[in-house]
């Protein structure tokens, strides 16, 4: 009997202490974490949750079995290449990715640097090809979408063929060689202090991602699109700056012309619930802003809101096609979009089109598209175009401030609307009732400060306390 006693005591014992361990494994599998990323002094062998044990590469965050509510901060001042390829969070809890520290926001680079003279090899003549002695970091292994020099004080021109290197800048990507051969008079790396080499990636792909965030990041010298990839919800980005985006090659024609391509935040086909707040977009090669899809998809549910966009080729750009398709209650509001088409990519492009909004041919049914309280000035061909079939029986658009100092504002179908005309023709279709056409008055633009002068007429269009534009 006390044989019996003693088996079942410590079996009670052993099944209390299995569901205390149960219950332990489950509050930490459940709690929230934070993890830290360093790209100076971080080890990836490290634990990541204390800024004295960060983890240094893209490659752990991205292999890291995150969980929803989790946060990955980056710390400022520090700069990653590569790739981040975010995990999903869920309804309750998003996954986030941000910034820790002081100093500037933590850059993410979808470029190659090519900064040493041992970097590049005299080849004949004024061409330069670059040199990577194996090293897989610096492989070329996708095509080079652009070359910028000196922080963005210039950029490369893409070339199709050797033969068409004749001046500084001409470069052209060799894929079979993996090499880019660039036309310089001496050694490219004398001439510059820093050279980067984009490359035809996102730099975040987030294809079929969701409850996600994105906040206080940078992201620059990509080829592709800066945050691109389909089948995404419940996105959130906040307070990045992206840059120099794209310009990589999509495809070519079957008349044999190349096409390039490159947005800074794209949602492609199936994409909901997503948010875009206070962000600065510039030098984008195609749009800053775009949701797009074709075959049969929904787009749903996007706002775009206090975001500051310059020399981009197109500030925002909307089209969904496939009859079968639904548009429903994207809102762009309260955005501050100067200079389209002012960008390095215009320069190069075939079809010159710069435009603060691109409406493409749209087939989707598409209801409750929203332009309000946004500041479009000045684009080097019209500060909207909208190409292919009229859709815009359910748009809203009103209380903004339009100035284009010369030229047309509006390029509606075939015709040609300006500054005279632009009333009459807004007004007869519902639009603008309550806009002007002005000069917003910035404080600075030429040194990219965009808040508004205490005069500004943008001022006078007001929703909840705040002025049309961005910034007040």
């Amino acid at each position: 009997m006390r044989q019996y006693w003693y088996v079942a005591c410590l079996a009670m014992l052993l099944l209390a202490s299995l569901r205390e361990s149960c219950v332990w494994a489950a509050e930490q599998a459940q709690s929230p974490r934070t993890y830290y990323v360093d790209a100076d002094k971080g080890q990836d062998a490290a634990d990541g949750l204390t800024p004295e044990t960060a983890w240094r590469s893209l490659e752990k965050v991205n292999a890291a079995p995150l969980h929803p509510g989790d946060r990955v901060r980056f710390r400022r001042g520090a700069l990653w290449r590569g790739q981040l390829v975010p995990h999903n969070g869920d309804a309750a809890s998003h996954v986030t990715y941000g910034a820790y520290g002081d100093g500037p926001k933590p850059a993410l680079l979808g470029s190659v640097a090519m900064n040493s003279p041992s970097d590049w090899t005299h080849v004949g003549g004024n061409i330069w090809a670059t040199v990577t002695g194996g090293d897989p970091s610096v492989a070329l292994s996708v095509d080079v979408g652009n070359i910028i020099f000196d922080e963005g004080r210039a950029t490369g021109v893409k070339k199709w063929s050797e033969a068409d290197l004749r001046e500084a800048g001409d470069f052209f990507y060799d894929a079979g060689a993996q090499q880019v051969r660039l036309w310089s008079s001496g050694n490219p790396a004398d001439a510059h202090r820093s050279i980067e080499l984009a490359m035809k990636r996102h730099i975040i792909d987030q294809s079929g991602r969701s409850h996600v965030t994105y906040e206080n990041l940078s992201l620059r010298y990509g080829a592709a699109h800066g945050i691109g990839g389909a089948s995404v919800r419940d996105i959130t980005i906040r307070d990045c700056d992206l840059s120099f985006i794209g310009g990589g090659h999509q495809l070519t024609r079957p008349d044999g012309v190349p096409v390039r391509y490159g947005n800074g935040i794209e949602f492609w086909s199936d994409a909901r619930d997503c948010l875009v707040e206070g962000c600065r977009l510039w030098e984008i090669y195609d749009a800053a802003l775009t949701n797009q899809g074709s075959g049969t998809n929904i787009q749903e549910n996007i706002v775009y809101r206090r975001n500051v966009i310059w020399n981009c080729e197109y500030s925002f750009e909307y089209w969904n096609r496939g009859e079968a398709s639904r548009t429903n209650n994207i809102r762009f509001e309260h955005n501050t979009c100067v200079d389209a088409g002012f960008g390095w990519g215009h320069r190069q492009r075939p079809d010159r089109n710069g435009r603060h909004l691109m409406f493409y041919n749209n087939s989707a049914t598409t209801s409750n598209f929203v332009v309000r309280y946004n500041i479009f000035c000045n684009a080097t061909d019209s500060l909207l175009r909208l190409h292919g079939r009229d859709w815009t029986s359910t748009l809203t658009m009103d209380y903004n401030c339009w100035y284009q100092p010369k030229g047309a504002i509006l390029l509606w179908g075939q015709d040609s609307i300006d500054a005279a005309e632009f009333v009459a023709h807004q007004h007869q279709r519902g639009f603008d009732v309550h806009s002007i056409v002005t000069d917003p008055k910035f404080v600075d633009a030429p040194m990219r400060d965009y808040h508004l002068t205490s005069d500004s007429p943008a001022r006078r269009l007001m929703a909840n306390s705040l002025p049309a534009g961005a910034l007040p």
